[in-house]
């Protein structure tokens, strides 16, 4: 049991570096060539970039561990916490990313790579960039990790027990 929710926390961990770069692929994306900015257009960016490219891509990778949880345990509880211990260690590696990243250098944000380690306002502005970006970022993404994840994880579980009541049982007695 202890292996699987291990594998759990690294599918989020994975996953929250993924969307780091992922997010950065994304944003040069010339959707507005693409879709164009009449009305229909700017519908069409909003679903296809924002809902099922920027928020779509955490269903992906929190369904199927929601779902293999739920063949497991057959638990709504148990994959409801799975789906928000997927979502939560993503969203902290996402900012840990973030931070190694300025650390080893991003142009037009000298000030805070390492190379810039003997500067007299290197900690000072480390300390502001650590609280406002990286902590204010995870604190807020952070609840709707859990309420999110949680939320998805018993949802989608429900929903697989309800659909399908008697493969769980066989799957569960073929286990042991």
């Amino acid at each position: 049991m202890r292996h699987r929710w291990l594998n759990y926390l690294m599918v989020g961990a994975l996953f929250g570096v993924f969307d780091f770069f992922y997010l950065h692929v994304l944003g040069k994306f010339p959707a507005r060539q693409v879709f164009g900015d009449s009305p229909t257009g700017q519908a069409a960016r909003f679903i296809v970039m924002f809902l099922l490219l920027n928020l779509g891509i955490w269903l992906v990778v929190v369904i199927p561990v929601v779902l293999h949880e739920t063949r497991v345990s057959r638990s709504k509880l148990r994959s409801a916490v799975a789906g928000l211990a997927v979502w939560c260690t993503g969203i902290l590696t996402y900012y840990l990313t973030n931070a190694a990243q300025l650390a080893v250098g991003v142009p037009g944000r000298e000030e805070l790579s390492f190379a810039s380690y003997g500067s007299p306002y290197f900690w000072q502005n480390w300390g502001n960039i650590f609280r406002s970006d990286i902590l204010g970022g995870i604190m807020e993404y952070m609840a709707i990790a859990i309420v999110g994840g949680a939320l998805v994880g018993f949802v989608t579980s429900a929903i697989y027990i309800r659909s399908y009541p008697q493969g769980l049982r066989m799957e569960r007695t073929s286990l042991h």
